[in-house]
């Protein structure tokens, strides 16, 4: 054997011991990190990872609302939460709850979702499994496991995941050039859905706050979702996994009150009038929602319980008013005008669509002017209020509806004269 061949075969027994060095010291770590959290090593193609799998029973309350009532909402109650129409379909036992913490909230192809939280039933019992990215080269391994589970599922449940976990995850499989499954799973994104109900009562809608809010739940042991990706970095330095318990803690937590905001969503939906789980603001929101989805008579209960509740008052009154206008119910609609008008609600808005009624429905030229001539009074007030702040095109169109109105006048005056 030559020199050259002495140095190559030394260079690749030194690579070998390297390699074996590494694998080592690795496995060893998931080892750690596995007993630490209760969790297990997964072989996969593209090497192993932790996953930690936890089963809760079907009686199993969170914050209150026992988990497997989540089961026990209709499909109908589910679409009309999506605000979807027949082409979507949401059923529990086929979904999957989904959510991700992350390297960096800013998103984009340079973030990491380094633990992946995904929740689901299994018969009436909850079985929650976690994903742990351990470095960045065990990636793979973790989109693999996540693809093999997520194929058993037609639907994902998030928070906020359209705007952020989905892309990310969608971002990360292509990265990897995997097939990403995500793409072809119906999704239901609970903050649209809380927001849609619960969006004019309460003033933040992040997951936290509707916790302490609907469910009157404080976390306690857990970690700000800012400090997350500085802990996950600090991992990666010293490999200490200990600090890691609290985020698998925070992880589990955003999960199951996932499936319990579900279960409220679902509790409000199935009989909003008699639950007892919504307020005068809550009726608001769902009369928009009944509206949107063509649900008329329901979406007119609803703004009428929300004609007492101050915050919506106003918008309840308008939001009614425009129905019955498209509605074509024109009675109930000029009533509604009338009062707000008499009562200061939105007075200039109810005198303006007086005014039309009067004018084009119902050819009473003198009611339209009079209501025209209120309006123009309340712009001006306003003006003066408002001073620079104020939109001048508010009095023009004023004034140029009493123009035409006093025109029509003087031409039906003209008419009459000649019939007689």
């Amino acid at each position: 054997m030559n020199l050259s061949e002495k140095l190559q075969r030394f260079i690749k027994e030194g690579s070998q011991g390297n390699k074996s060095s590494r694998e080592s010291e690795r496995t060893d770590e998931l080892n750690r990190v596995s007993r630490l959290l209760g969790g297990k090593i997964v072989a996969t193609p593209y090497g192993p990872h932790v996953a930690v799998e936890k089963v809760f029973e079907g009686d199993f309350c969170h914050a209150g609302v026992r988990l497997s009532s989540v089961l026990e909402i209709s499909g109908e109650a589910l679409k009309l939460a999506a605000k979807k129409r027949d082409d979507f379909e949401l059923d529990v036992r086929k979904a999957v709850f989904v959510d991700t913490e992350t390297t960096g909230l800013a998103g984009g192809s340079g973030t990491y979702a380094f633990l992946v939280g995904v929740g689901y039933f299994e018969g009436s019992s909850f079985k929650l499994v976690q994903y742990f990215m351990d470095d960045f080269d065990g990636e793979p391994g973790v989109l693999y496991s996540l693809k093999k589970l997520l194929s058993n599922f037609e639907s994902l449940v998030s928070f906020n995941g359209k705007a952020y976990d989905i892309p990310l995850l969608s971002t990360r499989f292509l990265i990897n050039r995997m097939e990403n499954p995500l793409e072809f799973m119906n999704h239901f994104d609970l903050f649209h859905g809380a927001r849609r109900i619960f969006g004019q009562r309460l003033e933040s809608l992040r997951l936290s706050s509707l916790e302490q809010n609907l469910f009157r739940m404080e976390r306690s042991g857990d970690v700000p979702g800012f400090e997350i990706p500085s802990i996950y970095f600090k991992y990666l330095r010293d490999k200490n996994p200990f600090p890691l318990k609290p985020i698998f803690y925070h992880n589990q937590l955003d999960i199951l009150s996932m499936v319990s905001l579900l279960s409220k969503i679902g509790q409000v939906l199935k009989d909003p009038f008699n639950s007892g789980a919504c307020s005068g603001q809550d009726f608001y929101c769902l009369g928009r929602l009944y509206e949107d989805m063509g649900m008329l008579e329901e979406s007119i209960r609803c703004y009428t319980l929300a004609l007492s509740t101050q915050p919506v008052k106003d918008k309840a009154y308008r939001q009614l008013s425009l129905l019955y206008k498209k509605m074509g119910r024109w009675r109930e609609a000029e009533k509604l005008w009338i009062q707000m008008a008499k009562e200061g609600i939105n007075r200039q808005f109810a005198l303006i669509e007086l005014s039309k009624l009067y004018e084009h429905r119902m050819k009473d030229y003198e009611k339209a002017a009079s209501a025209a001539r209120e309006a123009l009074e309340v712009a001006r007030d306003k003006k003066r209020l408002l001073g620079r702040s104020f939109d001048p095109g508010e009095i023009d169109e004023i004034r140029r509806r009493l123009d035409r109105i006093s025109f029509k006048m003087s031409k039906n005056r003209e008419e009459q004269v000649k019939i007689i």
